[in-house]
């Protein structure tokens, strides 16, 4: 049954794409689809929460199944995360909400449309109880949802919708634990063939029995309940938790036991990580290392090192890495994860605790709810088991510029979506250009958070969180849905995309309006609306100013967190329609290339359509003072402001991290931003004459990894565009 996985590693990596499954074994996505329709359709009376349930139940009673003797973990037929057979339902409730009950659909799409903000209905930010999926395994998690409705029928609060929330939930518990049965019974099935078949069998029945006893059933246990989780009941499970702590005691107990060797359970972890690498969701799949314990010491162990080491040697770039610093945190370990990023290996991020604890804080967190809080997506964070959050909106940084000098007026979709900020010759100061900035700004925000609190008001109805709801105590407490109202900590973040290049955009245009008078705002309205043609002797003027925000310059650096108060002041505390508030987040996903897609030319010098600065870090290739001076400018501004998460990129050349000197030089970079209260910092480290050589001959270069935004992707995989992109901030590193 061991030493198999490198004669099990092709299928593991076409488990997820190209899968065969048996005949006989279920029936084809396309069939699931409609029989559930079907369904649907036959219960035109009952609640969301049971017809969703009674859904769940049709897919994990008639999908397709395999139980490979190349693996050591079950095949689902709803493999692909774009075909998932449930979002027929949904995505039918998404298109009634919003025909019924949505009252803002004119204004999103203008925001939409014009870039000036994008907005989602977010239900990719799940984050299970891990500890009590762990204590309490699927039978427990369902028996426990029963005990609480009981105590709502003797309290007199099972009200209708309360009822329908337990149903649905053990509806599609009880539907969990009859697929078990169902994998279960096929692979005793394939005893004959399969010498690994009797082992999954039996690991599959003690799970359908009570809660993990060992490592292999633990590590079934988060396959299983993310299978059920995001590919069956549609919620991206955004963390598999904090594994080296909680796999830690049953580690231990195997080694002392005998039941397994050290070299038995890195095959299961590598057989484990080698799910989500098959998986190859863009976003990538997180989990995170490390942490605080309650006598202050580092929740790192030897189990830490396992497993990171397993994940080195796959080579491989998802599940995505995140590693809890502080200063109690091991050298050894954190030198590690800096090696393995200096190789390539960079799909690893540092969250600091000290820069997460003191923005939790300031929103109310306890010091316990602090110390224990979960990672989750690319970077962010909120309290174990008490949390659920939401990424509700993005705010185009770029775009009040825009409309400033058109009134109001966007002139990429043709949309009076901005602000009325009157006559370009009426800004006669920069501090009137700048007013005019933060109210348009303010505009994008109000316009998003308005959006924002009509739409997450009914997230519950389009899809409730079954297989979420029931990991949740507060949940379950309240009979309310736990990705709606029913966590402790509702949180809905606006994110933000091109803070950086705002700041070097109006500080390009004080130089060039109101300190030189080389143009007048009118003139400069021209320019940028014809992309800098003809300006090309001035566009490099503006490229190349001194004035950049990144540098250490203290004129700059006082410009930026002026405009991170004012994001902050307007967004954090704002109550939202799920019984919790809005967090402001630095983080900009994918936005600052989609939105910048969507934005003209800008006073920095930018071309229309380029991509705007990303997270909290400036442009990219306009930090020419060095590293040192970057964290300093990033650092000026207080994190606690952004709540939501507040990541940092930093590009290094090969050249500086080679050796001891360049690991001590990249830990010294880290422990520096940490002290400053930074909060997520990860790396790129390249040589643009090896990005160049990629570009021109990429069957060399088929394992190369980019760092994006909380995600890594194959450079091979990006356009052209983002790869040249990369190419020149290669180009411009300064030390």
């Amino acid at each position: 049954m061991f030493n198999t996985f490198a004669a099990d590693k092709s299928y593991l990596q076409t488990k997820f794409k190209t899968p065969s499954f048996a005949a006989g074994s279920g029936v084809d996505n396309a069939t699931v689809k409609r029989r559930i329709l079907e369904l649907a359709d036959s219960m035109p009376d009952a609640s969301h929460p049971v017809v969703k349930g009674r859904a769940f139940e049709l897919i994990t009673r008639e999908i397709q199944i395999d139980v490979s003797k190349h693996d050591w973990y079950p095949a689902f037929g709803c493999y692909d995360r774009n075909d998932r057979p449930l979002s027929v339902l949904v995505q039918r409730w998404d298109r009634e909400v919003n025909a019924t009950r949505l009252q803002c659909r004119q204004l999103w799409d203008a925001m939409q449309k014009s870039g000036a903000g994008i907005m989602w209905k977010d239900f990719d930010h799940s984050v299970p109880d891990w500890d009590a999926v762990y204590t309490l395994g699927f039978p427990g998690l369902r028996e426990r949802a029963r005990q609480y409705r009981r105590q709502h029928e003797e309290r007199g609060t099972l009200t209708p919708d309360v009822a329908a929330y337990f149903d649905g939930i053990d509806i599609t518990y009880t539907a969990m634990l009859d697929m078990i049965l169902r994998f279960r019974d096929f692979a005793l099935a394939q005893r004959g063939d399969n010498p690994r078949a009797e082992a999954v069998a039996a690991c599959l029945q003690a799970l359908h029995d009570g809660p993990p006893q060992d490592t292999y059933q633990v590590l079934q246990l988060v396959y299983l309940f993310f299978m059920f989780g995001e590919h069956i009941d549609r919620f991206q499970v955004r963390s598999l938790g904090n594994l080296d702590r909680t796999v830690m005691p049953y580690y231990h107990r195997d080694l002392a036991s005998g039941r397994y060797s050290e070299a038995q359970i890195r095959e299961f972890f590598a057989y484990f990580l080698m799910q989500w690498a098959g998986i190859d969701n863009y976003w990538g799949h997180p989990f995170y290392f490390g942490g605080t314990r309650a006598d202050g010491e580092s929740e790192i162990n030897e189990l830490s090192f396992l497993i990171l080491q397993v994940y080195d040697q796959l080579g491989i770039w998802t599940p995505k890495l995140q590693l809890k610093v502080s200063p109690n945190t091991p050298q050894p370990f954190i030198d590690l994860a800096l090696d393995m990023i200096r190789r390539g290996h960079n799909s690893i991020v540092f969250l600091c605790e000290p820069g997460m604890w003191r923005a939790l804080k300031s929103k109310g967190f306890s010091d316990e709810e602090a110390r224990t809080c979960f990672i989750s997506g690319c970077y962010e964070f909120g309290a174990l088991g008490r949390s659920n959050g939401t990424a509700a909106g993005h705010i185009n940084m770029l775009k009040p510029l825009e409309f400033i000098f058109n009134n109001g007026l966007d002139p990429h979709s043709g949309l009076a979506c901005g602000r009325k900020t009157g006559l370009l010759s009426e800004l006669r100061r920069f501090e009137d250009f700048y007013q005019a900035y933060l109210m348009q700004l303010e505009g994008i925000i109000e316009n998003i958070i308005s959006c924002s609190t009509d739409f997450e008001k009914d997230l519950h109805i389009i899809s409730p969180a079954q297989v979420f709801s029931a990991t949740i105590s507060n949940s379950l407490e309240t009979g309310r849905d736990a990705f709606s109202n029913g966590s402790v900590h509702n949180l809905s973040a606006i994110l933000q995309a091109g803070l950086g290049t705002a700041v070097d955009a109006l500080m390009a245009v004080k130089e060039l309006v109101y300190e030189m008078n080389l143009l007048s705002l009118d003139q400069l309205r021209d320019i940028l609306a014809n992309n800098w043609q003809g300006q090309e002797k001035l566009r490099q003027r503006v490229l190349h100013g001194r004035r950049k925000y990144g540098n250490g310059i203290a004129e700059v650096d006082a410009l930026a967190q002026d405009i991170a108060r004012f994001i902050g002041d307007k967004i954090n505390g704002r109550p939202n329609s799920r019984g919790g508030i809005y967090v402001a987040s630095a983080h900009s996903a994918k936005q600052f290339l989609d939105m910048g897609a969507k934005t003209g030319a800008t006073p920095d010098g930018r071309l229309a359509g380029d991509e705007m600065s990303k997270n909290i870090s400036p442009t990219m290739g306009m930090d020419r003072a060095g590293v040192t001076a970057m964290i300093s400018s990033i650092t000026s501004i207080d994190s606690a402001l952004f709540p939501g998460d507040f990541p940092l990129d930093v590009m290094l050349h090969p050249t500086t991290v080679a050796g001891d000197d360049g690991l001590a030089a990249m830990r010294a970079l880290l422990f520096t931003y940490m002290q400053r209260n930074g909060i997520a910092m990860h790396f790129n480290v390249f040589d643009a004459s090896v990005l160049r050589d990629a570009q021109e001959h990429p069957d060399k270069y088929q394992g190369l990894q980019v760092r994006v935004c909380g995600w890594n992707v194959l450079f091979n995989n990006m356009a052209k565009k983002e790869q040249d992109a990369y190419i020149f901030r290669a180009e411009n590193i300064r030390d």
